[in-house]
């Protein structure tokens, strides 16, 4: 429904004008149009609202009354034979949908039973998903433990529901089963009804809308009734989707493949098995050192060779500045040796004249004490 006041923007102003100056009308009556439909009718646009003959008013603010429509199809519905009988209203429209979960040693046997017997009660699927129960990765490893599954949204005949149901259930060991039921009578009554409303609605649109000459009123049915087409169409849609449910239930189906366990008797080993294992491992543990030992000196002696040059480098640089040390003290100590003796020469020299007694004295003891020096050094 479409509010009055946007009504008013498809109304020439100077119609608006002439109906606004009307003596008696209301100030909603913009303009009134009259117009023999094909049931024969007498129908009338007036106020925004359509009216049958002169007593049937549909609408007091818009184009059409839901509400008047309503009372209308009711008495009218009463009246007519043809109309939707009460027992198909109330017939129950239930919609049935079971999870059901099988496990199989067989998996191959029981996937192909399934499917036929799916054939067999007339069902089809929906959606499936198989998996093979092997890794994800890229490489493909030949003893490689797989568990095969399969899973299968199907549509079943309701009919057929409760024996595939029960033969499902047969193709191996039925691990969980789960079944609800849904009514959907009353949104289907409801949704009837209303199509019917709709429909009763568009057929009287239809029907003005043959007779209307004037562009701008056509413009303003065919706006209302495309919309009124729209709504008939979600309804139907809805009752075609609850009537598909109802005709096919819905089975949602997991097929695992299992492995049987199979128990290994235990065996009691005896002292000498014990002692018999305990020296083979002994045995087995120290060829395995030996063989880590072996690999870890072929791993290190390139770097242990490495360090044991950088070593012997180190080595000999450190003595080579040590032998370029004591040398170089040596040569001072004996420069500081020879000098001390230099300076006592000349002092012994400065102080003793050579005419004095004393000169060969001291020349002497100068000579011993020299002499001295040289046989201490």
């Amino acid at each position: 429904m479409k509010n009055f006041s946007k009504l008013k923007f498809i109304i020439p102003a100077v119609l608006s004008a002439a109906l606004f100056a009307g003596c008696g009308e209301s100030d909603r009556d913009y303009f009134s149009y009259e117009s023999n439909g094909s049931d024969g009718n007498k129908w009338q646009y007036s106020a925004g609202a359509f009216t049958k003959g002169s007593s049937e008013s549909y609408d007091s603010d818009g184009y059409y009354s839901e509400e008047a429509e309503t009372g209308d199809y009711a008495a009218q519905n009463n009246e007519e034979s043809g109309s939707l009988a009460a027992d198909a209203i109330q017939k129950e429209m239930l919609v049935y949908s079971c999870h059901m979960e099988v496990d199989t040693l067989d998996f191959d046997a029981s996937l192909n039973s399934f499917k036929n017997t799916l054939d067999t009660y007339g069902g089809f699927v929906e959606i499936e998903n198989f998996n093979d129960g092997g890794g994800g990765g890229r490489w493909y490893y030949k003893n490689e433990e797989k568990w095969q599954s399969y899973s299968a949204t199907v549509r079943i005949p309701s009919s057929n529901y409760d024996a595939f149901c029960n033969s499902a259930g047969g193709l191996g060991d039925l691990r969980s089963k789960t079944s609800t039921v849904e009514n959907l009578s009353q949104e289907y009554s409801d949704l009837s009804t209303t199509l019917e409303i709709y429909e009763a609605k568009e057929q009287r649109y239809i029907d003005l809308l043959a007779d209307i000459t004037e562009d701008e009123y056509a413009v303003a049915i065919e706006k209302e009734l495309t919309e009124i087409q729209i709504q008939i169409a979600t309804i139907k849609t809805r009752m075609n989707r609850i009537s598909t449910d109802v005709a096919y239930s819905y089975v949602y189906f997991t097929l695992n493949e299992v492995k049987e366990y199979v128990s290994e008797p235990v065996k009691t080993d005896t002292f000498f098995d014990r002692l018999g294992n305990t020296f083979s491992n002994a045995g087995m543990g120290f060829l395995n050192f030996l063989e880590g030992l072996l690999f870890f000196l072929i791993y290190t002696v390139p770097y242990f060779i490495l360090i044991g040059i950088v070593i012997f480098v180190i080595v000999k640089v450190v003595k080579k500045r040590r032998a370029k040390k004591r040398e170089r003290m040596q040569a001072q100590k004996e420069l500081r040796e020879k000098q001390t003796a230099e300076n006592a020469k000349k002092q012994i020299d400065g102080t003793v004249n050579n005419d004095s007694p004393f000169a060969e004295q001291a020349e002497n003891k100068d000579g011993s004490e020299i002499g001295n020096n040289e046989k201490k050094s």
